[in-house]
């Protein structure tokens, strides 16, 4: 929780690393023994330890002799078989390693191995990484079926079902990424969190900004981009012109100016105690009678007590609001 999704790949891929790693020192342990048996069987006809860690290399068998006339063979069979165990140890942990790196079957370790290293050190898209999975793992899973097939005709045992299994589990999970890569919801799997980003670009006219990516699909991929995804371009912001003073009102210097709204304005500034709610209403009334040097004249007034009221202190205001109540109850009472 809380890793970026390049940083879970990492992750994944230490830990699928770690997978087919474990066989070094397993196989290292196993020789080491082998070796020692070797050494204390000094008369029988062995192989040396170090040729069963190459794989496909032949080697030589054992035999067993329990009348004890053969001093080359194996006089018991706790011998005979302690050095049967020892090989088929080594040489199983050299064969699931192999299997495991070099055969690219998802879900097998190999597999996602591909996918991260493709993302990782060589840069391609999610989507590509994915093509790449389903590609090689179905084929080679089909071939699993065939084999578990023909293992069935001669009697084969166990390993032929372990075989079809393997194989239609591959489809079935091969299926499901195929599905997902249709659908542009990669990003949902473990292992294509990078097919969707968490952030856009937004371009709103003033330059390239980020945003969070709300879209519930796949990033497209960049036409011709080598494989890398686009960093999900989102379109243009289309913002309205403002044209200010594009409206339908009178200039300043216009007819019409009326005395009344410049001896408002100076009845406002002589009394000095106004709110600033209520400066406003000079300024709107010389405005909108917009005449003559009078009106210009209120206006400028109105904008400089606003002014003033915006830069009084608190102390000012609750002086002013005390005057005040004391002016409204003279005048209600009819005396000082």
């Amino acid at each position: 929780q809380g890793r970026a999704p390049k940083q879970k790949l990492v992750d994944d891929l230490w830990i699928v690393g770690a997978g087919p790693a474990t066989h070094f020192p397993m196989t290292l342990i196993w020789w080491a023994l082998l070796a020692m048996f070797v050494a204390l069987c000094g008369e029988v006809e062995i192989s040396p330890a170090w040729q069963h860690i190459v794989p496909f290399s032949s080697t030589i068998s054992p035999c067993m002799d329990t009348a004890g006339l053969a001093t080359q063979c194996f006089h018991s069979w706790f011998g005979y078989l302690t050095h049967a165990f020892m090989v088929q140890a080594i040489q199983l942990n050299v064969m699931l390693f192999l299997f495991n790196v070099f055969f690219p079957m998802y879900p097998m370790d190999g597999a996602k191995l591909i996918v991260c290293s493709l993302q990782l050190f060589c840069g391609a898209s999610a989507r590509c990484s994915a093509k790449v999975l389903v590609y090689t793992s179905v084929p080679l899973a089909v071939l699993f079926i065939g084999n578990s097939f023909f293992g069935m005709k001669g009697g084969g045992g166990l390993q032929p079902g372990i075989t079809m299994y393997m194989g239609i589990m591959c489809l079935a999970e091969s299926y499901k990424i195929y599905k997902l890569m249709k659908d542009e919801r990669l990003y949902t799997h473990p292992l294509f969190e990078l097919a969707r980003s968490s952030t856009r670009e937004v371009d709103d006219g003033n330059g390239i900004a980020r945003r969070l990516n709300p879209s519930d699909r796949d990033d497209v991929e960049r036409a011709g981009g080598g494989g890398v995804p686009a960093s999900a371009r989102a379109p243009a912001v289309t913002s309205m012109e403002l044209k200010p003073f594009s409206g339908s009102g009178r200039a300043l210097g216009g007819e019409g100016a009326t005395s009344a709204s410049a001896s408002s304005a100076a009845d406002v500034g002589a009394a000095g105690g106004m709110t600033l709610g209520s400066a406003a209403g000079p300024s709107k009334e010389a405005s909108a009678a917009g005449g003559g040097a009078g009106g210009r004249a209120a206006w400028l007034a109105s904008v400089e007590l606003g002014q003033a009221e915006r830069t009084k202190t608190v102390r000012q205001l609750e002086e002013e609001r005390i005057a005040l109540q004391k002016l409204e109850r003279e005048r209600l009472t009819g005396r000082p």
